[in-house]
């Protein structure tokens, strides 16, 4: 390979990336310019632009270099044949327990959004069958043990016709929360649905990206704000729980997080927002114009500055089980009408304690937790936030009973929000050593596991239930199949 041009760059370190033109594996460059790190594939055929991966190179130091804890590997875990991203299943490199699994149970969708990260061919829908899907979850929970939440994805879940069947069949006794993402469309029109959702106690994971009718038809295609806003009003109607989940696009929408928080605050069954950054990938995303990356660091710094003051870039934490690059987070106590985060009433070890496990703070070693964070308080003489944290302590441990992790966490939705930001990979960004680290696994068949990532960049595209391409798509030697 000619010897690169020289440029003013610093260089770091070389993973192992891919290339976006010929979708080959191979080492990806990192490199630091103007206090910003980037990635950039070193593919010896096709020449590629680099892409941002942090904006702070500072910030990129302190959180890469921290040791993570190898969690895993787990129950059925096979030995690597040919090496990463083409052993999913997982293999016993992969250092993450199962968090999230996450089912797609239909291709069936009715939106083209210009912004979909995955693939779902429209010539011939699917619908997971009810047997398909109960085999799934045994398998799920023998090899990973209870999870805190599990995710029914599609295209669109609603479109699906035992979609209820299936639901059920996900409420046992050792999956936590059932989160169902949807982009709203059918929701705002029946409200039935709305209410069976709601009797399920099915979180709802909306996508919610704009307030704009211009941007809409930039990211979906269709003017579909209307829509959202009904779908908002139905599920709160219902009492169904809800995420807002809103795609940051560059240049589209930087200023919908705060909106959206200032939704929070006055709807309670708002429990969570999450922002994914604009992943260019996909059915749309490959082709989405303007590829300018927004990275972790970067998103969680719009969030701040559209929160009116409430937040700042100290309260999130990079997610313990997950690599810093992908997941950044803040647990926000709700104290009338403003947000306090966690982060500032608790040292952030003891707060990376009770989140390594989960998404969801668990507190196996009962009320200390708030007990330490009430003395602390009174210590320092800021009583402003007592009352609501001695409501929680007495909700989550009340006297006279013992509840389970998964009741806990559900009693601590009244005083308790969230903020994801969650950064997917695309063929600029791809990095095997955070694809080990994903704790949000796809299951596919026959009973194997597969980052998420790793899942919509290689195996999805394997899959003639999700694809379809006139040209074979070579995603991995036919002797690294297990």
């Amino acid at each position: 390979m000619a010897r690169l041009e020289q440029r003013a760059d610093t260089y770091f370190t070389t993973v192992r990336g891919m290339c976006r033109t010929c979708r080959r594996v191979g080492p990806a460059r990192v490199f630091f310019r103007d206090g910003a790190v980037w990635q950039q594939s070193l593919c010896p055929t096709c020449p590629q632009a680099p892409a941002l991966i942090a904006a702070d190179q500072d910030w990129y130091l302190s959180q890469v270099l921290q040791p993570r804890l190898d969690r895993s590997p787990l129950r059925g875990a096979h030995a690597p044949r040919v090496g990463c991203p083409h052993d999913c299943g997982p293999c016993t490199w992969h250092a993450s327990p199962c968090q999230l699994p996450i089912f797609s149970v239909t291709n069936a969708c009715n939106l083209g959004c210009p912004i979909c990260f995955t693939y779902n061919r429209g010539d011939r829908v699917w619908h997971m069958p009810v047997e398909e899907l109960q085999r799934t979850i045994d398998w799920i929970v023998e090899s990973s043990g209870p999870v805190d939440l599990l995710n029914v994805t599609g295209g669109e879940p609603t479109l699906h016709p035992d979609l209820l069947r299936l639901l059920d069949l996900c409420r046992r006794p050792d999956i936590g929360r059932v989160t169902m993402n949807s982009n709203g469309l059918l929701l705002a029109q029946d409200y039935g649905l709305c209410e069976r959702l709601a009797e399920r106690r099915v979180c709802v994971v909306l996508s919610f990206n704009t307030f704009d009718a211009e941007v809409s038809r930039k990211l979906h295609g269709r003017d579909v704000v209307e829509a959202k806003l009904n779908a908002i009003d139905n599920l709160t109607r219902a009492g169904v729980r809800m995420t807002l989940l809103s795609v940051l696009v560059r240049g589209l929408n930087e200023g919908v997080p705060g909106r959206i928080l200032r939704l929070m605050l006055q709807n309670d069954l708002i429990l969570s927002l999450t922002i994914q950054t604009m992943t260019y990938t996909g059915q749309g995303g490959g082709a989405f114009p303007d590829r300018r990356h927004i990275p972790v660091d970067e998103a969680t710094r719009i969030v701040c500055d559209h929160s009116e003051g409430m937040l700042e870039p100290a309260d999130f934490r990079p997610r313990p089980s997950a690599h810093p690059l992908c997941y950044s987070l803040t647990y926000l106590l709700k104290s009338g009408q403003r947000f306090v985060p966690l982060s500032r009433l608790t040292c952030r070890e003891r707060l990376e304690e009770v989140l390594q496990d989960s998404y969801l703070i668990r507190l196996e070693q009962g009320p200390g937790f708030f007990r330490e964070i009430i003395d602390d308080l009174y210590a320092r003489g800021e009583t402003e936030p007592l009352a609501v944290l001695r409501r929680l302590t007495e909700r989550v441990f009340p006297s006279g009973r013992v509840l389970s992790t998964f009741e806990r966490q559900q009693a601590a939705e009244e005083f308790v929000r969230t903020i994801y930001i969650h950064a997917h990979m695309d063929e600029d960004t791809f990095d095997c050593s955070r694809a080990m680290l994903c704790p949000d696994l796809v299951p596919c068949e026959p009973d194997r596991l597969v980052p998420a990532c790793t899942y919509n960049l290689f195996y999805r595209m394997q899959d003639p239930r999700f694809y379809r391409d006139p040209a074979p798509v070579v995603a991995q030697p036919p002797e690294a199949r297990p």
